[in-house]
């Protein structure tokens, strides 16, 4: 990885030697485990860096001066953290404007410093959903880890409700494009060359809906195709225990995730009697338990979701003391200390869970991300937490995971450091940290994406929605949503179209990760869209207002009816954006997803892009009739339900 830094700026790849001790003399990185080699080790504490020990395993001493640069880790693992600051560090070397030219163009500095370094949480992990849609590529799942790594995330946890093959039962998992055994392992064996450990999350009480629709497991739901599986049929346990001895062999890590959140319809099936006579919090822990004790023979540490088990503080102590909830809050709060305190208090470990708010939004929300991943971390360390796993979820089946990396990114960042992460400072830096560009380009961008979900919370429309962007403009809610946005709409249309043209006009200043900006250009032109959609909702609607209000002057309906479907009509403009759209969505899922469930999503636009046609014909036709009818159809029929201001009637 270091290599490829050097080599990506200088065009020259250094030589790798695998060296014995620590050389003398000059002009050489040395990475070595410090508590193994002496030399490096003494060398490091002649530069007021010593490893003492029980200095964290994952930790790291950094030393640079003119002559040599030295990494040392407390293991191997922490020598891998220490060139990944290192690669950080390194700038390209500037040239004197005035004077002899005594450096390479091509060449690299790096400032003498001297960092001794290690994390505040021993796991920092994302969690990635590969159930609810999209089911990633090996090649992008493998780059979401090799990126990770570079910032020192150490545990990457699949979420799979059915999406991997189970013997024996051929219809668990969608017919093509599960993710096999030989993926799998072929995925684990990756992470272990990044320091990564892959952990399943792997559902295994609620979210089973996908399997549960089927009739030949109706007998094992909750209530009928429903999402929970029964703890009253000892067949639930079965398959269970077939899930688990599917998967747990192919994680070969200590962390196993049972999933076991959002329960809703236990009690309300086949357990009611149960939960009747036991209570409701008693039967869920009793079967997380029981899960948990399913898993022993695997040597796991099972961790669950928490947000069943925090409504019953009081039982928290009945669940086993080696087993870890897994608190996940995504709404930006002051302090989550009322979150994790019952079950410290219980006696439990803990993982914390923030989230990227990506989910049911076109572009995820930061702004509330940020605040909800710095503060669920700080807080969490305050509680001693195991580690925290950053979440995304694809809850409408369409978002691009290419999206996420800010929020990833500025979790690791939040879960190595101590305390409170600046937000804004990981704004600042992120050009460099991640595009490898030396201005703040790449930042101004990301805040104009950003705006829209801003600048629609001002409106208390809830930021960004892809609900928005499905309705239909000739519906009341589509109507009653383009109203409420017309405050910023244009100013929303601005910053996506001003973030669309530097990304196109800048993308050469991506030295690092220069891929990912595909998906931003997408973002960026869908928010326009949307905008669009919503200014000309009103736009159509007050002209055949004033067509309907003014059919005793043909050549004023002739004007507006044209202005809404022609060749350069509204309705032209909203048809080419739908099926474009359409296009660049196909190219971005296809970059890093398998076909399963992408037809899901491509409906949504055919059907956006008929509606608009229809409508076409239907102005055309009344346009070319109107000569000879003299009459137009009331505008809401039509589904035009916004009114221009009544002093316009008739002007």
């Amino acid at each position: 990885m270091l290599a490829r830094e050097i080599e990506n700026w200088t065009g020259w790849r250094p030589r790798i030697s695998d060296a014995r001790r620590l050389p003398g003399g000059s002009h050489f990185i040395y990475i070595g485990n410090a508590t193994e080699d002496s030399r490096l080790g003494a060398a490091l504490g002649s530069a007021g860096l010593r490893l003492p020990p029980g200095f964290p395993s994952q930790g790291y001493a950094l030393a640079v001066d003119r002559d040599r640069i030295l990494i040392g880790g407390a293991s191997a693992q922490g020598a891998f953290y220490g060139v990944q600051t290192l690669r950080q560090l390194l700038r390209p070397q500037p040239v004197p404007e005035n004077g002899p030219q005594r450096v390479e163009k091509n060449g690299l500095y790096c400032p003498a410093v001297t960092i001794r370094d290690w994390p505040a949480m021993s796991w920092r992990g994302v969690s990635i959903d590969v159930s609810r849609g999209p089911i990633p590529k090996l090649a992008f799942l493998e780059e979401q880890i090799r990126v990770l790594s570079g910032y020192k995330i150490n545990l990457y946890a699949l979420y799979m409700e059915n999406t991997f093959t189970l013997p024996g039962q051929p219809i668990f998992a969608p017919s093509r494009d599960a993710l096999t055994t030989a993926e799998l392992r072929q995925l684990v064996a990756y992470g272990k060359k990044y320091f990564v450990t892959l952990m399943p999350e792997l559902e295994t009480f609620g979210h089973l809906h996908n399997v549960l629709r089927h009739d030949v497991y109706s007998q094992l739901a909750e209530v009928p195709h429903g999402a929970v599986l029964t703890p009253t049929q000892p067949a639930s346990f079965a398959l269970i225990g077939q899930m688990l001895a599917r998967v747990a062999v192919l994680f070969p890590g200590p962390l196993f995730h049972i999933g076991a959140d959002e329960t809703f319809e236990l009690g309300r099936g086949q357990t009611k009697q149960l939960v009747t006579q036991e209570g409701l919090g008693r039967v869920y822990l009793d079967t997380i338990a029981k899960v948990d004790a399913m898993l022993g023979p695997y040597h796991k540490q099972t961790l669950f979701w928490a947000d069943i088990a925090e409504q019953f503080p009081k039982l928290l102590p009945l669940l086993p003391k080696d087993i870890v909830p897994v608190i996940w809050t995504y709404g930006p709060k002051a302090s989550y200390a009322s979150d994790l305190a019952p079950f410290r208090g219980a006696g439990l470990s803990i993982f914390v869970s923030p989230g990227v708010s990506n989910w049911r939004l076109i572009y995820p929300d930061f702004g509330k991300a940020f605040v909800n991943i710095r503060n669920l971390t700080r807080d969490g360390q305050t509680y001693h937490a195991l580690g925290m796993l950053n979440t995304e979820w694809k809850d409408f089946g369409e978002e691009l995971g290419g999206l996420d990396w800010p929020g990833f990114v500025f979790g690791a960042a939040c879960s190595w450091q101590p305390g409170a992460a600046s937000a804004e400072e990981f704004r600042q830096s992120y050009d460099w940290a991640f595009y490898r560009n030396s201005d703040h380009t790449f930042e101004a961008i990301l805040d104009n994406l950003a705006a829209a979900n801003t600048l629609l919370d001002g409106e208390n429309l809830g930021g960004a929605r892809q609900v928005y962007f499905w309705e239909s403009p000739f519906s009341r809610s589509g109507a009653k949503d383009a109203e409420a946005a017309a405050p910023v709409t244009k100013e929303l249309r601005i910053d996506a179209e001003q973030a669309w043209e530097s990304l196109l006009a800048n993308a050469g200043k991506a030295k690092l990760h220069a891929g990912t900006l595909k998906d931003l250009v997408f973002a960026a032109r869908r928010l326009d869209a949307l905008g669009m959609r919503w200014e000309y909702t009103e736009e159509m609607s007050h002209l055949y207002w004033d067509a309907y209000w003014n059919m005793n002057d043909p050549r004023r309906v002739q004007d507006d009816l044209l202005g809404i479907s022609s060749m350069n009509g509204r309705l032209a403009d909203l048809r080419r954006e739908a099926t474009e759209l359409r296009a660049a969505y196909t190219e971005r899922w296809h970059a890093e997803n398998r076909p399963y469930s992408l037809g899901t999503v491509l409906v949504r636009y055919d059907t956006q892009a008929s509606a608009l046609q229809e409508k076409i014909l239907k102005i055309d036709a009344l346009r070319r009739a109107f000569p000879d009818a003299r009459q137009l159809p009331a505008p809401e029929s039509l589904g035009f339900f916004l009114k221009p201001a009544p002093e316009r009637r008739g002007e």
